[in-house]
């Protein structure tokens, strides 16, 4: 019975040919909501750093040329192409993203823009073994982080501020025991 129920009920609702306003409304951000949860899910995570000031992943794919000019004028030499796209390889230097950006001066295509904010994509993750996990005889990650978004807490356990961090890897150069690795994630593209 309460099949018949439920296709009487769709049956009258199909023929009602008049929309309610909240009926029109609940439509119209139900589809904003489901759009916005599209465009979150496609966000895309690359495998690899990729240069400062880099835009939208999925725009940045279909402006860059592979060029290289980037790679070129990087005086730290830490931009490299693979097939044809720009990565980051931050073993044996850092990146200056507070004031060299000289990758996104060269860049023609629009592929990094000045209007993003400078961000690697890189995080670091600091090992359990540490020396400043144990006690205070080692902050030299801390220490090297010019926007300071590496700090130590009471009990010793390192706490990184994700609004901070923009990837640079000093914190990576300049522990000299090899116990920080940067590891890409999503990219801040906004302050």
């Amino acid at each position: 019975m309460s099949d018949s129920r439920d296709a009487n009920y769709y049956r009258a609702l199909l023929s009602h040919r008049s929309v309610s306003r909240r009926g029109l409304l609940r439509g119209l951000f139900g589809a904003g909501k489901k759009i916005q949860q599209q465009i979150d899910e496609s966000v895309i995570k690359r495998s690899d750093g990729r240069p400062p000031q880099a835009v939208a992943e999925a725009l940045f794919m279909h402006l860059c040329s592979g060029c290289g000019d980037c790679a070129t004028a990087c005086p730290y030499g830490i931009i490299s192409l693979q097939n044809n796209r720009p990565v980051l390889n931050i073993d044996f230097s850092a990146c200056d993203t507070g004031s060299c950006l000289k990758c996104t001066e060269v860049c023609s295509t629009g592929a990094l823009s000045f209007d993003i904010v400078a961000d690697t994509s890189f995080n670091p993750i600091i090992s359990s073994s540490c020396f400043g996990r144990r006690d205070a005889s080692c902050r030299m990650c801390s220490y090297s982080c010019p926007p300071a978004a590496l700090t130590f807490d009471a009990l010793n356990q390192p706490i990184i501020d994700e609004t901070d961090c923009d990837g640079c890897g000093q914190c990576k150069t300049a522990c000299y025991h090899g116990y920080i690795s940067l590891e890409p994630g999503i990219p801040r593209l906004t302050n």
